[in-house]
C-alpha cells in the first residue's frame, strides 16, 4: 500500500463523511432563501434523505472505501446551453439549424450525493499530490481546475504579454477532448502519475472513469439500481475528478510543449482546462508548431486538434492585422478587455427571462418587483451582504465580488458596459408594454427606476475603487448565513 492509500485510508471516517456533506450542503444553498440545489443523482436520493441516513451511507463509504470494494452507481447525464444561449431548448434548437445537434449543448454528469462525496474524499489526497507536480513544472501555463488559480490570471497574464509584442497567435481547439479520451491510456498516465504502490488508488479512478452512464434519452426508462449505459471512452464531464484527470492526461502533452517547443520556437503557453493558446513575437513558425502539436496529439493522446482554419485559427493582434483573442468568455486584443459577445448576449437572454419568468398583478407594483430581480442578476448576492463598503466586518477583508459584473471587473471598455445598462433600460419598456399595451412614460421610469435600479458601469467604478483602496488586505473567507430579522447576510459568529 502507497503513502496516497494509506492517508486516503485514515481519512476514511464517519466525521470526515458528515463533513464534506455538510460543506457540500453550504456551498449548494441559497443564502437568502435557504433552498438547497442539490441534484439527486441516479438512485433518487436528495439531501434530506441522505442526511437522515447519514450513518449508514458514512459506513458504506468508510468500509467499502477500506477494502476497496466501493463502486460507482451510474452518472445521469443532463444538457445545459452553451454561451450565447440561455434557454436548453433554443441551444438545441440552433444547433439542430446547423444540423450539429450539440453545438452549443454541454453534457454534464450527474452523481448520487454518496458517489460525490467519495470523488471528493479521493480528491482531497490525491490534489494536493499532483498541485505539488504541476507547481514544479507547469505552474506558469496551466490554469484550470487548479488551487489557487483562475481564468483571470490566465487571461491577465495574456494580455500583458500581448502589449509587450505577442501579437500573433494559435488559438488551439482539441476535438471533442472529455468525449474522446482513451481509458487505456488514461490508467497508463494514472499510474505513472500515482505509482503503481497507491493500489487503492488506481482501482477508484479506474471505476470512475468507466462508471456507467444514463444518458438523457434512457433516463425514463432507468430504474436504480440497474446498470446503466457502458462508457466506451471520455471521462465524465461535472464530476469531483474530471477537472484532476483531465489535467492528469495533458500532464506530457503541457511538458512536451514547454520543455521541447518553448525553447525552440520562442511562443508562451496558456492552457485551461483543453482550451489552449500559443503566444508569438512573429507568425514565421506557426503552422509549423501547430504541425508538431497535430502530430503529438493524435501519436502520443490519441485525440484530433482541429486544422487552422476550422476551430484552431491563427490571430494577428497587430495594428496591420487587427484580430481578437475570444478567450475564457473575454475577448482580448491590444486596445481593449471586453466581454465576449456571446456572453453578452447570454446575459441579455437572462435577463429577459427574469423579466418573463415573474408574475405581477398589476402595473403599480411592476417596478417594485423587477428593480431587484434585475439588481440581483447584476451584483447577485451583493446588496444583502452586511458589509462596510465592500470590507467584512469581521475580518476586515474585501468580499468576493459572486456575480456577473464582478467575473467581468476586469474589462476596459465602458462602452460595453453603458450598453448593457441600455439594453436592460430597453428590454424593460419592451417587457412593460407586452404586458400593458402602453408605453412607460419617461418621467415615470425615471422616478421609479432613479437610484434604484443598478448601473453596471455605475457598479464597475464602485468596484475598482475598492479593489484600489483595499486590495492589499486579500480576500474573506469567513463562513456567512442569512439573518431573517435583519435580512441580511452576515458572517457565522466564532
Amino acid at each position: 500500500m502507497g503513502i496516497l492509500d494509506e492517508r486516503f485510508v485514515q481519512s476514511l471516517t464517519h466525521i470526515e463523511v458528515k463533513r464534506e456533506f455538510d460543506e457540500l450542503k453550504s456551498l449548494k444553498t441559497d443564502l437568502m432563501s435557504n433552498e438547497v440545489w442539490m441534484a439527486r443523482g441516479c438512485d433518487g436520493v436528495n439531501h434530506e434523505e441522505f442526511q437522515s441516513n447519514i450513518g449508514s451511507h458514512a459506513t458504506i463509504i468508510c468500509e467499502k472505501g477500506a477494502n476497496g470494494k466501493y463502486c460507482f452507481s451510474p452518472f445521469r447525464e443532463t444538457k445545459t446551453p452553451k454561451p450565447p444561449y440561455f434557454s436548453l431548448k433554443d441551444a438545441i434548437v440552433a444547433g439542430e439549424s446547423l444540423d450539429k445537434p450539440d453545438k452549443y449543448v454541454r453534457t454534464l454528469s450527474i452523481s448520487t450525493i454518496q458517489d460525490t462525496i467519495f470523488q471528493k474524499l479521493l480528491a482531497n489526497i490525491i490534489s494536493p499530490y499532483a498541485e505539488t507536480i504541476f507547481a514544479n513544472n507547469i505552474d506558469l501555463h496551466s490554469y484550470g481546475y487548479r488551487v489557487g488559480k483562475s481564468s483571470k490570471m490566465c487571461v491577465k497574464k495574456i494580455r500583458r504579454l500581448i502589449n509587450e509584442g505577442y501579437f500573433y497567435i494559435l488559438d488551439a481547439d482539441i476535438s471533442k477532448f472529455f468525449d474522446e479520451i482513451e481509458h487505456k491510456l488514461l490508467v497508463l498516465k494514472m499510474l505513472l502519475f500515482f505509482g503503481a504502490d497507491n493500489v487503492l488508488i488506481q482501482k477508484f479512478l479506474y471505476r470512475f472513469i468507466h462508471v456507467d452512464r444514463i444518458p438523457v434519452e434512457n433516463l425514463k426508462s432507468y430504474s436504480y439500481p440497474n446498470r446503466g449505459e457502458k462508457r466506451e471512452r471520455g471521462i465524465p464531464q461535472g464530476g469531483v475528478l474530471s477537472g484532476l484527470l483531465a489535467n492528469i492526461f495533458l500532464f506530457e502533452f503541457d511538458l512536451y510543449i514547454v520543455n521541447k517547443l518553448m525553447p525552440k520556437f520562442g511562443f508562451q503557453y496558456f492552457r485551461y482546462a483543453d482550451d489552449f493558446v500559443l503566444l508569438f513575437k512573429d507568425r514565421d513558425w506557426i503552422e509549423e508548431v501547430h504541425t508538431l502539436l497535430e502530430k503529438r496529439l493524435i501519436n502520443t493522446e490519441h485525440l484530433l486538434l482541429h486544422p487552422i482554419g476550422e476551430k484552431s485559427k491563427i490571430l494577428d493582434l497587430s495594428e496591420s492585422g487587427k484580430d481578437t483573442l475570444d478567450f475564457l468568455g473575454f475577448e482580448i486584443s491590444p486596445r481593449y478587455l471586453k466581454v465576449k459577445d456571446d456572453n453578452f448576449r447570454k446575459f441579455q437572454k437572462r435577463i429577459v427571462a427574469t423579466l418573463q419568468n415573474l408574475e405581477i398583478e398589476n402595473s403599480d407594483e411592476y417596478f417594485s418587483r423587477i428593480i431587484p430581480a434585475i439588481n440581483r442578476k447584476i451584483v447577485g448576492l451583493e446588496d444583502s451582504i452586511e458589509q462596510n463598503d465592500g470590507l467584512c466586518l469581521a475580518c476586515d477583508r474585501l468580499i468576493k465580488k459572486r456575480s456577473w459584473i464582478g467575473y467581468f471587473m476586469m474589462v476596459n471598455d465602458i462602452r460595453q458596459l453603458r450598453n448593457i445598462d441600455t439594453m436592460i433600460r430597453a428590454e424593460i419598456h419592451r417587457d412593460y408594454y407586452f404586458r400593458y399595451k402602453t408605453h412607460i412614460r419617461k418621467r415615470k421610469f425615471f422616478e421609479a427606476t432613479s437610484d434604484r435600479l443598478k448601473s453596471a458601469e455605475k457598479i464597475y467604478y464602485k468596484y475598482k475603487k475598492q479593489i484600489q483602496k483595499f486590495g492589499n488586505r486579500g480576500y474573506c473567507n469567513c463562513d456567512r448565513y442569512f439573518d431573517k430579522d435583519s435580512g441580511l447576510i452576515k458572517v457565522v459568529a466564532d
